[in-house]
């Protein structure tokens, strides 16, 4: 699981995860070395972050969790715009020869930031949102461009002020047990990944801003579908730990890792990139990827 502290711990970890992940999923070779540049750049970059947290009322957090409500919207979340140049600067080297389509979006997206430098932080806080891609009038890009690559590097380059405004916002105001919803309490995103520890808890790891909160063993955190008789799961035998859980209401899936039985708690960041072959037996099968903003905060986001 992820360290939220010590950013040296956090780095030990990072390495630990992707040699045994190298041992173990020889088939995502390709990625390790950019992959674990990326998480080691975050864990540094992440130690040094100058954010302003929002400040919410005590009151204030409690009457929106009670109401079913996240502390922010995916747009209040400040970003440290010198912190989120500087990380892609340090992972330019390790991008791979043998992804041209992610080195093409790099080059793109530092011409975009080269280009609209006295205007970083509206640059920057456009990708905040959800809806109406208010990014791509700030994006210097072509028909050749991979949009879906650069979206990438944006949100791993912003990532770090993300997590840090989270787990600041919960180290302030303590998350009710009875939050169980589907979508984070901090910023109403969908998981990432799910996890079983522990006694059997389950628990989701944010796709936005990598909070964890508990969820009900039997419960869609798409559209909150609790009976039994609608939700399933698939597998792969090699993998007993590891499942695609489904719902047939909605017909959306998300991935779940059984970790009690593991040596070393799983990095989670690096956990939702080795296990892509999940993504393709459940699209393959017949089930949609669901979207990161959940629909009971930002509407409709299908």
């Amino acid at each position: 699981m992820k360290v939220n502290g010590d950013p040296n711990i956090e780095k030990d970890e990072i390495r630990r995860a992707v040699a045994l992940a190298r041992d173990q999923r020889p088939a995502y070779s390709y990625l390790y070395d950019f992959l674990e540049a990326l998480f080691v750049a975050s864990a540094e970059i992440g130690s040094r972050l100058r954010i302003e947290i929002p400040f919410i009322e005590n009151n204030l957090a409690i009457t929106r969790w009670e109401g079913g409500l996240p502390l922010l919207n995916r747009w209040d979340f400040p970003i440290d715009t010198a912190a989120a140049e500087d990380l892609l600067i340090s992972i330019e080297k390790a991008i791979p020869e043998a992804n041209p389509q992610l080195a093409n979006a790099y080059e793109s997206l530092k011409h975009s930031i080269a280009a609209h430098s006295k205007h970083s932080r509206e640059f920057w806080n456009s990708f905040l949102h959800h809806e109406m891609e208010p990014w791509e009038e700030w994006l210097d890009i072509d028909s050749a461009t991979d949009l879906a690559s650069v979206l990438f590097l944006v949100r791993s380059a912003t990532k770090p002020s993300l997590e840090l405004t989270s787990r600041r916002l919960l180290e302030t105001h303590i998350l009710p047990p009875s939050w169980i919803k589907g979508y984070c309490p901090v910023c109403g995103s969908l998981p990432a990944l799910l996890y079983i520890h522990g006694e059997g808890t389950r628990k989701a790891f944010c796709s936005w801003c990598a909070t964890m909160w508990n969820i009900q063993r039997l419960q869609c955190p798409y559209c909150e579908n609790r009976d039994h008789t609608s939700l399933g799961y698939i597998g792969i035998e090699k993998e007993p730990q590891n499942r695609v859980v489904y719902c047939n209401l909605c017909r959306f899936y998300f991935k779940q890792i059984d970790i009690r039985e593991l040596a070393y708690a799983p990095y989670l960041p690096l956990e939702e990139w080795t296990t892509l072959h999940l993504d393709l037996l459940a699209l393959k099968t017949g089930w949609r990827q669901p979207p990161s903003p959940a629909p009971a905060i930002y509407s409709k986001v299908e």
